[in-house]
């Protein structure tokens, strides 16, 4: 057997060695206390997890059932349930130099996935995180009730990826695309006599770099009105505080094109422009524009 045969063997018996002892490793942790630890930590003690019911398999990693997530805050608490979430291993990023995480759930009524993983030499410095989600009503999830301080509705789909430093924000990359469909949102201040925004969908494509993320060619489809939208919000540890600078420019939807908006008036030959300034607790709307 020729030397580089050797090597190549011996390498390849070394890597299912360590995949091996990972696994059998993973399957024997206390996946349910060492999640709660890390997400306690990761949030310094604002979230915490427990666990009512856990299972493990070779196939299908830990199985954590009936979960409850508390959120705190200054202002509020929120406890979130959960109704499963499964934990398994992502071997190739071991092979990477990191420690790698899998996690699929049930939120909402809809699903998630996540594939994230830390440095096992800088820990928390250097990570990266994988989401898709695909179905959630935003109207179950009530801590962001409590983070917009207002009503949301709507099912939203999506994915995003981000790289960087989890201890500091400002060092976090990454962008992704949310598309919320059959939503409202409560406007807490009436617009044209409008408090409730309906639409039909909305999609939000957005980048984060800098701690700040950029919302890039927004738009949104209703009964009352269309159009598109962008800006960008500074991000803020406390994120009821995160400054916000969005503009949006609006056209009459079908609605009001065909005459059936009840007591709103006639749109103007030139779209409404929109600003959205103040903070994501407080936001300020200013608008300018043509109304017959």
């Amino acid at each position: 057997m020729k030397t580089r045969t050797k090597i190549i063997l011996w390498l390849g018996l070394i890597v299912c060695g360590v995949g091996l002892f990972a696994a059998l490793t993973f399957y024997r942790l206390p996946a349910d206390r060492i999640l709660s630890r890390a997400v306690e930590r990761m949030s310094d003690g604002k979230i915490i997890i427990s666990v009512g019911k856990m299972s493990s398999s070779i196939w299908k990693g830990h199985r954590l059932e009936n979960l409850t997530w508390t959120i705190q805050s200054e202002d509020f608490v929120v406890v979130e349930p959960m109704a499963h979430l499964t934990l398994s291993p992502g071997f190739l990023r071991l092979l990477q130099g990191y420690a790698p995480l899998c996690l699929k759930g049930a939120l909402a009524g809809g699903s998630f996935e996540i594939s994230m993983g830390i440095s096992m030499l800088r820990g928390l410095n250097k990570g990266y995180a994988n989401i898709e989600a695909a179905g959630i009503r935003l109207e179950d999830l009530e801590a962001l009730r409590h983070l917009a301080q207002r009503e949301i509705k709507g099912k939203v789909t999506g994915r995003a990826g981000f790289s960087g430093s989890f201890h500091d924000p400002s060092k976090i990359r990454g962008q992704g695309t949310l598309l919320v469909q059959d939503g409202a949102l409560d406007m807490k201040t009436e617009v044209f006599g409008i408090k409730t925004l309906p639409f039909a969908k909305a999609t939000l494509p957005f980048s984060v770099r800098n701690g700040a993320a950029d919302i890039n060619r927004g738009e949104i489809e209703g009964p009352l009105f269309e159009g598109d939208f962008e800006g960008r919000i500074r991000l803020h540890p406390d994120l009821q505080a995160s400054a916000l600078q969005v503009v949006a420019t609006i056209r009459p939807g079908r609605s009001l094109q065909e005459g059936q908006a009840g007591t709103l008036p006639a749109l103007g030959a030139r779209p409404i422009v929109i600003q959205l300034q103040g903070t994501l607790a407080e936001p300020v709307i200013s608008w300018t524009g043509a109304f017959q």
